[in-house]
């Protein structure tokens, strides 16, 4: 019965033990939550029952320290940090909060002094270096850190620790050129630190920092042997360093030496030509694809040509897709891209990549030089490759050809055979859009837009501005008139500019600029269509722009507007003198300036205090740059 008692008793006392453990922990977590609202006052006596009821708990004792921090009641925080202490399992923890708090009453060399001594008495402990060299960092004694992180490297017998550490808190202290070495000798122990240094480098965002490290990684090259293993690491930060600085030149000269004083091709040029057309300069990616045209025989020249006529297509659909063409350049650029493709294809049939060859010779075909005939060879010779006569490229192509003669269910067809085969990728968003396009020109608006719900998500696809286009003409014609009647003829006249009847779509949309009750919202994308148009003379290009402008001040594309206006008028050399608009010759006038003289440079200023944060303000401030020199 005794034993029975007892054992009810002892059940008894371990539950009240559990609940009064359980209460501890409430109260814990309740002050948690009120430091994170800030709300120091009140956390403190929650968390100093909970330190006072649990003792050997550390981490009740540390929250307790970090609210007495926040109230600045550090003699409060040293007693408990010294009662810690008394603790042989938390001595060398508690010895960094305590010198910690000693830094924060301003007391740095009672502080150095328990920091030191601390690591003295228990050098082995690696998390204690850790440890200590972060809380120097946060009160900002970085050089002090530095010292302990080395004496870390001394004690381990490892110059390897600490890399990271180092650099940031010599970073932190502003001594980029210690930074710097450091890396360095990441560097050369951790080639896969770069990544490490590249995010460094963008979060500080410093120009200084991005200099000197650009010097010392140049002076480092240029005294390495070219087969040191770590010349390629050095070499690759500071090309994408140089890149990132918009230093595109030198990068290409630095990639220039790096071949030209390999044994073997390394490719350096090759990669860097690719860079470059990514970041849009298009005449360095020249050069750098000229390297191995020049020099290199057989598979790295024809992929040097391919790339080449890749960078001459991008370059010619930028000056396209945002009207930067100022002497006809775009057109040069496609029969240039198309003569590589065709000399390729003259020399060799081993080329590896022969597929895309014949598939970009038909794009280009219908795109661009307006010739079915040919297209329809480059699709034949695809097919004729072992395995390629059905594929998702040749779909594509079908459809192309389908589509160009008008053919629209049939190119549909193809075009949604191909989708499904290709799934994801450019090949998948190329047809998307194909198929969107394909509905605009049968007449199925609403079919289009769905169509267009996916890709316009995909704001990196070689068609994002062409889907972007497109889903603005629908909303705005359909918006103006759901019949869908003034879509009809807008559609149709864009069929023909890009199908190789530029003349008569011309003629379209001047009927559509003219129109003086309908195609309201049409008007300025019929006007874009038509100043690029070569069958219409500048000087009535610039009458229509000028009494469009004139008369609808507030159009979504009123800068590209403003920008043609201010091309043409830089290119005829118009002086604007005169508000009336009875005949072309006097008609030259712009919105804003009354009936005083106005030149391109006027436009050019006029664009640029419109919109200054603009696509085309910075092309705007050149061109006014380059005609202020003509003029000196």
């Amino acid at each position: 019965m005794v034993k029975k008692h007892l054992f009810i008793l002892c059940i008894l006392v371990l539950g009240a033990q559990e609940v009064a453990i359980a209460q501890v922990s409430t109260e814990f977590q309740l002050g948690l939550r009120l430091m994170q609202k800030q709300q120091y006052e009140k956390a403190l006596p929650l968390l100093k029952e909970a330190a006072e009821e649990e003792p050997d708990n550390y981490a009740y004792a540390d929250r307790l320290i970090e609210c007495y921090i926040h109230l600045k009641e550090y003699d409060h925080g040293i007693q408990v940090a010294q009662r810690l202490k008394k603790n042989p399992e938390f001595l060398s923890r508690a010895n960094v909060r305590l010198g910690e708090l000693y830094h924060f009453n301003k007391d740095t060399a009672r502080a150095y002094q328990i920091w030191t001594q601390n690591i003295e008495q228990h050098p082995r402990q690696l998390q204690l270096y850790v440890n200590t060299g972060r809380t120097m960092i946060e009160r900002e004694e970085y050089l002090k850190a530095i010292e302990v992180y080395k004496m870390g490297r001394i004690n381990f017998k490892n110059e390897r620790l600490f890399f990271g550490d180092i650099a940031n808190a010599y970073l932190r202290a502003g001594n980029y050129e210690n930074t710097i070495k450091e890396w360095i000798n990441l560097l050369k122990d951790a080639p896969n630190q770069a990544g490490y240094i590249k995010r460094t480098l963008l979060r500080y965002d410093d120009p200084i920092l991005y200099d000197i490290t650009i010097i010392e990684l140049d002076e480092r090259l240029s005294s390495m042997a070219i087969d040191n293993a770590a010349y390629p690491v050095f070499y690759n930060l500071l090309v994408w360093l140089l890149q990132e600085n918009s230093l595109y030149r030198r990068a290409l000269v630095t990639a220039k030496e790096y071949e030209s004083r390999s044994s073997s091709y390394n490719l350096a040029l090759f990669n860097l030509g690719k860079q470059l057309t990514e970041n849009k300069e298009f005449a360095l990616a020249k050069d750098a694809f000229h390297y191995y045209i020049d020099n290199a025989m057989g598979e790295m020249k024809w992929r040097s040509m391919h790339e080449l006529s890749n960078t001459y297509s991008r370059w010619a659909k930028y000056l396209e897709d945002y009207s930067l063409d100022f002497n006809s350049k775009r057109d040069s650029l496609y029969t240039l891209a198309f003569k590589l493709l065709n000399d390729i294809e003259s020399e060799t049939s081993n080329y590896s990549r022969m597929e895309a060859i014949y598939i970009r010779q038909a794009e280009l075909s219908l795109d661009h030089i307006f010739d079915l005939e040919e297209a329809k060879k480059a699709i034949k010779k695809l097919k004729r490759i072992p395995g390629k006569s059905t594929t998702p490229h040749t779909n594509y192509l079908d459809g192309r050809i389908h589509l160009s003669n008008e053919q629209y269910p049939e190119a549909r067809i193809k075009f949604t055979q191909a989708n499904k085969k290709a799934r994801i990728g450019s090949l998948a968003e190329k047809t998307r859009y194909f198929l969107a396009l394909t509905d605009f020109y049968a007449g199925d608006y609403e079919f289009s837009k769905i169509q267009l719900k996916t890709l316009g998500r995909q704001n990196t696809s070689y068609y994002a501005n062409n889907a972007l286009e497109l889903r603005l003409w629908l909303q705005e014609g359909l918006a103006a008139d759901s019949t869908g009647s003034e879509l009809d003829t807008f559609s149709e006249a864009v069929f023909k500019y890009n199908n190789g009847a530029p003349k008569e779509s011309t003629r379209e949309f001047l009927s559509i600029i003219d129109s003086e009750t309908g195609f309201q919202s049409l008007k300025d994308d019929a006007l874009l269509f038509f100043v690029e148009s070569r069958f219409a003379d500048d000087s009535t290009k610039f009458k229509h722009l000028t009494m469009y402008m004139g008369t609808s001040p507030v159009t979504p594309v009123k800068e590209k507007l403003l920008w043609e206006q201010a091309k043409i008028a830089e290119k005829i050399d118009i002086i604007i003198t005169s508000i009336g608009c009875e005949t072309t010759e006097n008609c030259f006038f712009s919105p804003g300036y009354g009936s005083d003289p106005v030149s391109a440079q006027d436009l050019y200023e006029e664009l640029i205090l419109s919109f200054p944060q603009g696509f085309y303000a910075p092309y705007a401030r050149e061109r006014l740059t380059e005609l202020s020199r003509e003029n000196s």
